[in-house]
Protein backbone atom coordinates (compact mmCIF):
# COMPACT_ATOMS: atom_id res chain seq x y z
CA UNK A 1 0.00 0.00 0.00
CA UNK A 2 1.60 3.61 -0.90
CA UNK A 3 -0.27 7.14 -0.09
CA UNK A 4 -0.77 9.19 -3.54
CA UNK A 5 -1.37 12.83 -3.91
CA UNK A 6 -3.22 13.19 -7.19
CA UNK A 7 -4.21 16.77 -8.17
CA UNK A 8 -6.67 17.86 -10.15
CA UNK A 9 -8.30 14.54 -8.64
CA UNK A 10 -12.05 15.95 -8.74
CA UNK A 11 -11.35 16.19 -12.68
CA UNK A 12 -12.58 14.00 -15.76
CA UNK A 13 -9.37 12.03 -15.85
CA UNK A 14 -8.41 12.55 -12.08
CA UNK A 15 -11.35 10.93 -10.79
CA UNK A 16 -11.05 7.95 -12.70
CA UNK A 17 -7.68 7.94 -11.56
CA UNK A 18 -8.19 8.05 -7.74
CA UNK A 19 -10.62 4.95 -8.30
CA UNK A 20 -8.03 2.77 -10.09
CA UNK A 21 -5.56 3.66 -7.26
CA UNK A 22 -8.09 3.26 -4.66
CA UNK A 23 -9.24 -0.25 -6.13
CA UNK A 24 -5.37 -1.12 -6.03
CA UNK A 25 -5.49 -0.86 -2.28
CA UNK A 26 -3.54 2.37 -1.69
CA UNK A 27 -4.22 5.35 -0.14
CA UNK A 28 -5.40 8.73 -2.32
CA UNK A 29 -5.56 12.13 -1.33
CA UNK A 30 -7.24 13.83 -3.80
CA UNK A 31 -6.73 17.87 -4.21
CA UNK A 32 -8.54 19.96 -6.00
CA UNK A 33 -9.51 23.43 -6.42
CA UNK A 34 -12.79 22.75 -8.98
CA UNK A 35 -11.20 25.25 -11.55
CA UNK A 36 -11.99 22.39 -13.66
CA UNK A 37 -13.21 19.58 -11.36
CA UNK A 38 -16.65 18.28 -10.22
CA UNK A 39 -17.41 17.29 -7.02
CA UNK A 40 -19.86 14.81 -8.39
CA UNK A 41 -17.32 13.12 -9.97
CA UNK A 42 -16.13 12.08 -6.60
CA UNK A 43 -19.05 11.88 -4.48
CA UNK A 44 -19.38 7.77 -4.63
CA UNK A 45 -15.93 7.86 -2.88
CA UNK A 46 -16.44 9.70 -0.14
CA UNK A 47 -17.43 6.38 1.99
CA UNK A 48 -14.16 4.78 0.86
CA UNK A 49 -11.78 4.57 4.11
CA UNK A 50 -8.66 5.05 2.16
CA UNK A 51 -9.69 8.59 0.40
CA UNK A 52 -9.41 12.00 2.18
CA UNK A 53 -10.67 15.35 0.02
CA UNK A 54 -8.92 18.09 0.33
CA UNK A 55 -10.02 21.47 -1.62
CA UNK A 56 -7.03 24.00 -2.20
CA UNK A 57 -4.15 24.63 -5.10
CA UNK A 58 -1.50 23.68 -6.54
CA UNK A 59 0.11 27.22 -6.21
CA UNK A 60 -0.60 26.53 -1.82
CA UNK A 61 3.29 25.56 -1.38
CA UNK A 62 2.10 25.49 2.65
CA UNK A 63 -0.90 23.51 1.73
CA UNK A 64 1.10 20.84 -0.69
CA UNK A 65 4.01 20.48 2.25
CA UNK A 66 1.47 19.58 4.66
CA UNK A 67 -0.66 16.71 2.15
CA UNK A 68 3.08 15.65 0.94
CA UNK A 69 4.19 14.84 4.72
CA UNK A 70 3.87 11.12 4.63
CA UNK A 71 3.31 10.84 0.99
CA UNK A 72 5.31 8.39 -1.70
CA UNK A 73 3.85 9.45 -5.20
CA UNK A 74 2.47 12.78 -6.55
CA UNK A 75 -0.01 12.06 -9.96
CA UNK A 76 -0.48 15.57 -11.24
CA UNK A 77 -3.41 16.12 -13.40
CA UNK A 78 -3.94 19.62 -11.78
CA UNK A 79 -4.01 22.24 -14.94
CA UNK A 80 -5.06 25.50 -17.05
CA UNK A 81 -6.36 22.49 -19.29
CA UNK A 82 -8.09 24.53 -22.07
CA UNK A 83 -6.67 25.74 -25.55
CA UNK A 84 -8.97 29.06 -25.85
CA UNK A 85 -8.63 29.93 -22.34
CA UNK A 86 -5.07 29.97 -22.86
CA UNK A 87 -5.49 32.37 -25.74
CA UNK A 88 -7.52 34.76 -23.03
CA UNK A 89 -5.65 34.43 -20.25
CA UNK A 90 -1.98 33.12 -21.46
CA UNK A 91 -0.24 34.77 -17.91
CA UNK A 92 -2.92 32.53 -15.46
CA UNK A 93 -2.32 29.32 -17.70
CA UNK A 94 1.17 29.74 -17.37
CA UNK A 95 1.14 30.13 -13.64
CA UNK A 96 -1.27 27.55 -12.80
CA UNK A 97 1.07 25.29 -14.94
CA UNK A 98 4.31 26.03 -14.71
CA UNK A 99 4.43 27.53 -11.23
CA UNK A 100 2.38 24.60 -9.82
CA UNK A 101 4.71 22.17 -11.58
CA UNK A 102 7.12 23.86 -9.68
CA UNK A 103 6.04 23.81 -6.55
CA UNK A 104 5.64 19.82 -6.72
CA UNK A 105 8.81 19.79 -8.21
CA UNK A 106 10.74 21.65 -5.38
CA UNK A 107 8.75 18.96 -2.96
CA UNK A 108 10.07 15.76 -4.84
CA UNK A 109 13.74 17.48 -4.45
CA UNK A 110 13.53 17.63 -0.96
CA UNK A 111 12.37 14.40 -0.21
CA UNK A 112 13.52 11.96 -2.44
CA UNK A 113 11.71 9.72 -1.31
CA UNK A 114 8.77 10.78 -3.09
CA UNK A 115 7.98 10.39 -7.17
CA UNK A 116 6.06 11.86 -9.21
CA UNK A 117 4.29 11.63 -12.80
CA UNK A 118 3.45 15.22 -14.95
CA UNK A 119 0.68 15.09 -16.94
CA UNK A 120 1.26 16.69 -20.16
CA UNK A 121 -0.33 17.09 -23.24
CA UNK A 122 -0.35 15.63 -27.13
CA UNK A 123 -0.81 19.71 -27.90
CA UNK A 124 3.03 20.02 -27.50
CA UNK A 125 4.04 18.38 -30.78
CA UNK A 126 2.01 20.67 -32.94
CA UNK A 127 1.56 20.05 -36.77
CA UNK A 128 3.38 17.25 -38.48
CA UNK A 129 2.53 14.58 -40.78
CA UNK A 130 2.78 11.14 -39.54
CA UNK A 131 2.81 9.77 -36.00
CA UNK A 132 4.15 12.02 -33.08
CA UNK A 133 6.83 9.87 -31.28
CA UNK A 134 8.26 11.19 -27.87
CA UNK A 135 11.66 12.20 -30.17
CA UNK A 136 9.53 14.18 -32.49
CA UNK A 137 10.04 18.04 -32.02
CA UNK A 138 7.82 20.01 -30.26
CA UNK A 139 6.02 22.88 -31.93
CA UNK A 140 3.35 24.78 -29.55
CA UNK A 141 0.62 26.10 -31.26
CA UNK A 142 -1.04 27.79 -28.37
CA UNK A 143 -0.45 29.28 -24.76
CA UNK A 144 -1.72 26.17 -23.60
CA UNK A 145 0.71 23.85 -25.13
CA UNK A 146 3.66 26.24 -24.91
CA UNK A 147 2.90 26.08 -20.68
CA UNK A 148 3.12 22.06 -21.27
CA UNK A 149 6.31 22.53 -22.82
CA UNK A 150 7.51 24.81 -20.30
CA UNK A 151 6.51 22.25 -17.59
CA UNK A 152 8.15 19.26 -19.15
CA UNK A 153 11.13 21.13 -19.60
CA UNK A 154 11.27 22.14 -16.07
CA UNK A 155 10.88 18.44 -14.67
CA UNK A 156 13.31 17.01 -16.82
CA UNK A 157 15.66 19.45 -16.18
CA UNK A 158 14.82 18.78 -12.28
CA UNK A 159 15.62 15.08 -12.73
CA UNK A 160 18.91 16.23 -14.65
CA UNK A 161 19.90 18.51 -11.92
CA UNK A 162 18.71 17.44 -8.63
CA UNK A 163 17.81 13.74 -9.55
CA UNK A 164 14.27 14.43 -8.95
CA UNK A 165 12.27 10.99 -9.20
CA UNK A 166 10.17 12.31 -11.87
CA UNK A 167 8.59 11.20 -15.30
CA UNK A 168 6.41 12.72 -17.86
CA UNK A 169 2.91 10.92 -19.63
CA UNK A 170 2.20 12.89 -22.87
CA UNK A 171 -1.66 12.19 -22.54
CA UNK A 172 -3.26 11.83 -26.11
CA UNK A 173 -7.17 12.56 -26.47
CA UNK A 174 -9.11 11.08 -23.85
CA UNK A 175 -12.94 10.48 -23.76
CA UNK A 176 -15.17 8.19 -21.83
CA UNK A 177 -17.58 9.08 -18.52
CA UNK A 178 -17.88 12.31 -16.61
CA UNK A 179 -16.31 13.61 -19.19
CA UNK A 180 -18.15 17.36 -19.65
CA UNK A 181 -19.49 18.42 -22.78
CA UNK A 182 -18.43 21.42 -23.29
CA UNK A 183 -14.88 22.82 -24.19
CA UNK A 184 -11.51 22.40 -26.21
CA UNK A 185 -10.88 18.51 -26.16
CA UNK A 186 -14.76 17.20 -25.60
CA UNK A 187 -15.91 17.11 -28.94
CA UNK A 188 -16.56 13.06 -28.45
CA UNK A 189 -18.75 14.07 -25.45
CA UNK A 190 -20.42 17.03 -26.93
CA UNK A 191 -21.05 15.16 -29.90
CA UNK A 192 -22.96 11.84 -28.09
CA UNK A 193 -24.77 13.74 -25.90
CA UNK A 194 -26.16 15.93 -29.02
CA UNK A 195 -26.77 13.10 -31.10
CA UNK A 196 -28.80 11.01 -28.30
CA UNK A 197 -31.22 14.07 -28.53
CA UNK A 198 -31.04 14.22 -32.32
CA UNK A 199 -29.43 17.58 -32.29
CA UNK A 200 -27.35 18.86 -34.96
CA UNK A 201 -23.47 18.03 -34.26
CA UNK A 202 -21.04 21.16 -34.80
CA UNK A 203 -17.41 20.56 -36.54
CA UNK A 204 -14.98 23.56 -36.70
CA UNK A 205 -13.62 24.02 -40.20
CA UNK A 206 -13.94 20.87 -42.75
CA UNK A 207 -13.69 18.47 -40.13
CA UNK A 208 -10.17 17.00 -41.50
CA UNK A 209 -8.59 17.11 -38.31
CA UNK A 210 -7.67 14.40 -36.66
CA UNK A 211 -7.18 13.32 -33.18
CA UNK A 212 -5.75 9.93 -31.71
CA UNK A 213 -8.37 9.08 -28.76
CA UNK A 214 -7.81 6.90 -25.93
CA UNK A 215 -11.03 5.52 -23.97
CA UNK A 216 -10.65 6.96 -20.32
CA UNK A 217 -9.36 2.86 -19.29
CA UNK A 218 -6.46 3.31 -21.23
CA UNK A 219 -5.30 6.61 -19.80
CA UNK A 220 -5.50 5.59 -16.52
CA UNK A 221 -3.90 2.55 -16.89
CA UNK A 222 -0.83 4.76 -18.37
CA UNK A 223 -0.76 6.41 -15.41
CA UNK A 224 -0.48 3.25 -13.57
CA UNK A 225 1.75 1.67 -15.82
CA UNK A 226 4.37 5.30 -14.73
CA UNK A 227 5.15 3.91 -11.94
CA UNK A 228 6.86 1.69 -13.27
CA UNK A 229 8.98 3.95 -15.66
CA UNK A 230 12.52 4.95 -14.69
CA UNK A 231 12.45 8.74 -13.72
CA UNK A 232 13.23 10.96 -16.56
CA UNK A 233 11.43 9.48 -19.32
CA UNK A 234 8.71 10.74 -21.32
CA UNK A 235 6.29 8.60 -22.93
CA UNK A 236 2.91 8.75 -24.77
CA UNK A 237 -0.25 7.39 -24.22
CA UNK A 238 -3.36 7.38 -26.92
CA UNK A 239 -4.52 4.17 -28.99
CA UNK A 240 -1.77 4.83 -31.92
CA UNK A 241 -4.67 5.39 -34.55
CA UNK A 242 -5.79 9.11 -35.42
CA UNK A 243 -9.67 9.78 -37.20
CA UNK A 244 -11.27 12.70 -38.73
CA UNK A 245 -13.41 14.57 -36.79
CA UNK A 246 -15.92 14.15 -39.21
CA UNK A 247 -15.90 10.69 -39.20
CA UNK A 248 -16.00 10.47 -34.96
CA UNK A 249 -19.22 12.55 -35.83
CA UNK A 250 -20.49 10.06 -38.25
CA UNK A 251 -19.50 7.02 -36.68
CA UNK A 252 -21.53 8.49 -33.28
CA UNK A 253 -24.80 9.36 -35.52
CA UNK A 254 -24.38 5.67 -36.59
CA UNK A 255 -23.90 3.82 -32.99
CA UNK A 256 -26.99 6.38 -31.64
CA UNK A 257 -28.77 5.71 -34.10
CA UNK A 258 -29.54 9.34 -34.54
CA UNK A 259 -31.21 12.05 -36.94
CA UNK A 260 -29.02 14.63 -36.37
CA UNK A 261 -27.34 16.19 -39.21
CA UNK A 262 -23.19 17.53 -39.31
CA UNK A 263 -22.97 21.06 -39.85
CA UNK A 264 -19.63 23.35 -40.18
CA UNK A 265 -18.77 26.54 -38.19
CA UNK A 266 -15.61 28.54 -38.46
CA UNK A 267 -12.31 26.74 -37.56
CA UNK A 268 -10.84 27.24 -34.26
CA UNK A 269 -7.83 29.35 -33.97
CA UNK A 270 -4.69 27.66 -32.27
CA UNK A 271 -6.09 24.34 -33.54
CA UNK A 272 -3.44 21.46 -34.52
CA UNK A 273 -4.54 19.83 -37.82
CA UNK A 274 -2.83 16.15 -36.88
CA UNK A 275 -2.50 14.43 -33.70
CA UNK A 276 -1.51 10.77 -33.88
CA UNK A 277 0.35 8.46 -31.39
CA UNK A 278 3.47 6.64 -32.03
CA UNK A 279 2.83 4.40 -28.30
CA UNK A 280 5.88 1.88 -29.21
CA UNK A 281 7.50 3.66 -26.33
CA UNK A 282 4.49 2.70 -23.69
CA UNK A 283 4.70 -0.59 -24.82
CA UNK A 284 7.93 -1.23 -23.44
CA UNK A 285 6.88 -0.27 -20.39
CA UNK A 286 4.18 -3.08 -20.36
CA UNK A 287 1.16 -0.73 -21.47
CA UNK A 288 -0.92 -1.30 -24.52
CA UNK A 289 -4.16 0.30 -25.01
CA UNK A 290 -7.32 -2.30 -25.09
CA UNK A 291 -9.95 -0.32 -26.26
CA UNK A 292 -10.88 0.72 -30.01
CA UNK A 293 -12.38 3.82 -30.71
CA UNK A 294 -15.92 2.24 -31.79
CA UNK A 295 -15.37 0.17 -28.45
CA UNK A 296 -14.93 3.03 -26.48
CA UNK A 297 -18.07 4.90 -27.58
CA UNK A 298 -19.99 2.35 -27.51
CA UNK A 299 -19.02 2.15 -23.92
CA UNK A 300 -19.08 5.71 -23.28
CA UNK A 301 -22.50 5.85 -24.94
CA UNK A 302 -24.22 3.07 -23.13
CA UNK A 303 -22.86 4.79 -19.69
CA UNK A 304 -24.95 7.58 -21.29
CA UNK A 305 -28.07 6.59 -21.62
CA UNK A 306 -28.01 4.76 -18.52
CA UNK A 307 -26.35 7.21 -15.56
CA UNK A 308 -27.06 10.19 -17.04
CA UNK A 309 -30.56 10.42 -18.50
CA UNK A 310 -32.05 13.34 -16.58
CA UNK A 311 -29.08 15.25 -18.55
CA UNK A 312 -29.60 14.05 -21.92
CA UNK A 313 -32.89 15.31 -21.73
CA UNK A 314 -31.85 19.13 -20.75
CA UNK A 315 -29.35 19.36 -23.53
CA UNK A 316 -30.18 22.91 -25.10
Amino acid sequence: MKKFLVTGGAGFIGSHLCERLLSDGHNVICLDNFYNGNLNNIRGLFNHQNFYFVEGDILDKSLLKELTRDCDYIMHLAGQIHVEKSIIRPAETLEINLQGTKNLLDICTENKNIGMTFASSAEVYGEKQGKHSEESPLNPQSPYAASKVAAESLCISYFHTYKTNVRVIRNFNTFGPRQKSYGYGSVIAIFARRALNNKSLVVYGDGEQTRDYQYIDDAVNGYVASLKMPAGEVVNTGYGQDHKIIDIAKKIIEIVGSTSKIVHTDPRPGEVKKLNCSIEKAASFGHTPEFSLSDGLRKYIDWLIEFEPDGLGDMK
